[in-house]
């Protein structure tokens, strides 16, 4: 591509001093990907900063170099910009043909439940005919291949260059606020844009909850001008949204409980009902639990406004299988059952609980997670809090270190025994055996609730050679089972 038309769109980058047939092969901000012709974008990251590296980039052969800092001369065209992170964006996008303009897209935000509301968009999606990317915190899949993700939103590059590279017809999206404040959707257009809530977490990242909403609200500005906002107005923060957007003349259709366009309500714990346009669907949830009638109701409402017929909703969500960490449950012995969620917030860990209650009341409940280091410690305390409310035993294990020692964790625990009495909290460091010593002693129904982790593998080694929760519960269990 001739460097004129690759930053036709691009207003930052135009300068006369630039031969405009320079011919561009490539876009990269890593210098070991850097090939003859490439344009490397130097970008400022969290531990590595790019700009140290321009000279390998320019001994490899870059065409043209891009960075945010002053950098004396080198043997090379040199652009300085604001944001680089922004400006890489935008070339991709450039450099691939915009080949979101070319799709339907689908972007899903929020706190928790992208995942699981992704995932259930993609099953209802293709039970009706399409072919569907996604790209989220289990897995990416691109013309029905299936790679493992190293984060939930992917880098401005992968995006714009696996769109190009797919065939599929819909790309649904989970699009987190980290990705979307790192620009990471930059040159990215949107059919529909979907919230499914916000609440407290990723204030270590995003400092107050207010920066934290603005960073989610960001995805809405990159609707296409035909593009829908589905909104879950289950919070405050969602029905400040739609109030934003319609101000701001988008379109925007608004789900909950009361007088939203789509209504949705429990009527036991695993069926729901969901009104939308004067029609009434009977639903046989898939996961139990409100929250989970709350995601399915952002895919229908999306699936209804494709002109979809959505009679027999439970029929095709009955075939979705078991969702990565999201509820898988384990039949351990005679009334025992391992549960692994990833909820990790206190607000999942109390709609985790009240559906557990509601639905196996007269079970005992023993919970085991932990703390993440280098995460959000504020709300530590109501994470436990809310973990004695609801269970009969807390155990508090490790999760990913993140370079805290384990005494530090050890003494963050024992602060928390001391809080309540050490018969109801107890602490076993290592994730591996405090799962299996609960398994080895649990009488008659009882459910052993594994939370934080989910679809995760470990980051570090424990004693049993498992590698997640999952594995664990795999080694100690008779089969899968549902609850």
């Amino acid at each position: 591509m001739k460097w004129k038309k690759l930053i036709r769109n691009i207003s930052e980058l135009n300068n006369p001093f630039f031969p405009d047939k320079k011919e561009i092969k490539g876009i990269t901000d890593n210098s070991r990907e850097v090939g003859e012709g490439y344009v490397f974008v130097a970008v400022e990251g969290f531990s590595v900063d790019g700009h140290d590296y321009i000279k390998e980039a320019v001994e490899k052969g870059a065409a043209v170099v891009i960075g945010q800092q002053s950098i004396n001369k080198i043997n090379r065209p040199y652009i300085k910009v604001e944001n680089s992170r922004k400006i890489l964006g935008q070339l991709a996008a450039s450099f691939y043909g915009y080949p979101s303009k070319n799709k339907v897209v689908i972007g899903v935000t929020g706190t928790n439940r992208k995942t699981t509301t992704g995932l259930f968009l993609r099953h209802l999606l293709k039970r009706k005919g399409y072919s569907v990317s996604f790209f989220g915190t289990v897995f990416n899949e691109i013309n029905g291949e299936e790679t493992k993700s190293q984060t939930t939103t992917p880098s401005s590059l992968m995006i714009q260059k696996s769109l190009a590279e797919s065939d599929d017809q819909v790309a649904v999206i989970e699009v987190s606020s980290q990705g979307l404040s790192q620009y990471r959707m930059e040159g990215m257009s949107f059919d529909y844009a979907l919230f499914t809530n916000l609440q407290h977490d990723h204030l270590d990242y995003h400092q107050s909850m207010e920066d934290y909403f603005q960073a989610k609200k960001e995805l809405f500005s990159l609707l296409k001008v035909s593009g829908t906002a589905v909104v879950n107005e289950v919070d405050e923060w969602g029905r400040r949204l739609s109030k934003l957007l319609r101000e701001e003349d988008k379109r925007v259709i608004t789900v909950g409980e009361d007088d939203q366009n789509v209504v949705y309500h429990m009527k036991n714990n695993g069926h729901g009902v969901c009104v939308m346009e004067n029609n009434t669907y009977e639903i046989e949830l898939p996961l139990p639990g409100k929250y989970n009638l709350a995601n399915l109701a952002l895919g229908l409402t999306v699936l209804n406004d494709m002109q979809h017929d959505l009679s027999g909703i439970s029929n095709i969500m009955r075939g979705i299988g078991p969702l990565p960490g999201r509820f898988e449950t384990y039949d351990l012995s005679n009334k025992v059952y391992g549960i692994v969620d990833y909820a990790h917030t206190t607000e999942a860990l109390q709609a985790l609980f009240t559906t557990i209650r509601e639905s196996h009341g007269d079970y005992r409940i023993i919970h085991i997670f932990g703390f993440r280091g280098q995460r959000d410690s504020t709300k530590r305390d109501k994470m436990v809090d809310i973990s004695r409310s609801y269970c009969d035993e807390t155990i508090l294990t490790l999760d990913d270190l993140n370079g805290v020692s384990v005494d530090i964790m050890k003494a963050e625990y024992e602060k928390q025994q001391q809080r309540y009495s050490e018969a109801t909290i107890k602490v076993i460091l290592d994730r591996t055996r405090a799962i299996e010593k609960t398994v080895n002693t649990a009488s008659q129904k009882t459910l052993i609730v594994v939370s934080g982790k989910g679809h995760e593998n470990y980051q570090q080694a424990f004693e049993l050679s498992s590698t997640s929760d999952k594995e664990t519960f795999e080694l100690l269990s008779i089969k899968t089972a549902n609850i």
